[in-house]
């Protein structure tokens, strides 16, 4: 497993500081790092992809501030792990807004990073990878299958509806079928793919979703849907 881990600092010292202390320690653990650096929040920003791990970030950059961009990092992925590095503790605090898993004072000594990157390794270890990346009209956002209650089709684009929002994608919906296998989804009618953790119940042609959300059942849908619902519950009570 290669961790991308991203360092957005301005100071070219403090940069190589770091990443000597990667070094030091993917030797001393065995671990496999892919490190970029970024001189300004804004050129992170630019081209986020979504699929780093770790993210190490000075709050006091040009342009935009270390604070300002984890914020707009966080409405694209609700999961990569923010270390904040500061020269001021007052500033780190505010972290807790953006969910940072920690922050750590300039110079940064290794005792002190590898504390803090050993937590952040932790994290990983708990929260194992399951997501998506989406190119949506908002950005390639990293969204988990598990939070999207169901995708429908509109002309050339699917909506996701996720507990928390919804998105467009230019897509058809055979291919986020295809995208989705193996998260439990499964097709009630040509418009809709559903995610069987969230259906209610099954009454005619009506299929309800939590949040009283009601989807139209095709007939020669029908049969094919329930028996994968049925299964679906069947491996759940096991």
């Amino acid at each position: 497993m290669i961790i991308k881990i991203a360092i957005v600092e301005d100071d070219i010292n403090q940069a190589r500081l770091l990443e000597s202390h990667l070094t030091n320690y993917s030797a001393e653990k065995g671990l496999s790092f892919n490190i970029v650096h970024f001189s300004q929040a804004v050129a992170l920003l630019e081209n986020y992809d979504s699929n780093f791990d770790i993210i190490f970030m000075d709050i006091q950059l040009p342009y935009m501030n270390g604070m300002d961009a984890a914020r707009s990092i966080r409405a694209l992925d609700k999961t990569v792990i923010l270390i904040f590095i500061t020269n001021l503790t007052q500033y780190a605090i505010q972290g807790y807004e953006v969910e940072a898993l920690d922050y750590m004072l300039k110079p940064v000594e290794y005792y002190d990073f590898a504390l803090k990157m050993s937590r952040a390794m932790q994290r990983l270890n708990e929260n194992p990878k399951d997501e998506i990346l989406i190119p949506s009209d908002k950005g390639i956002l990293k969204v988990s299958p598990k939070s999207i209650r169901y995708v429908e089709t509109e002309g050339h684009h699917v909506i996701y509806h996720s507990v928390e929002n919804s998105f467009r994608q230019y897509a058809t919906i055979s291919s986020i079928e295809k995208k989705m296998h193996g998260y439990d989804f499964f097709r009630c009618n040509n418009c809709y793919l559903v995610n069987l953790a969230y259906v209610q119940s099954v009454q005619g042609y009506t299929v309800t979703l939590d949040g009283g959300i009601e989807l139209r059942i095709s007939q020669p849908r029908k049969k094919a849907f329930v028996n994968k619902l049925m299964e679906y519950v069947r491996e759940k009570d096991e």
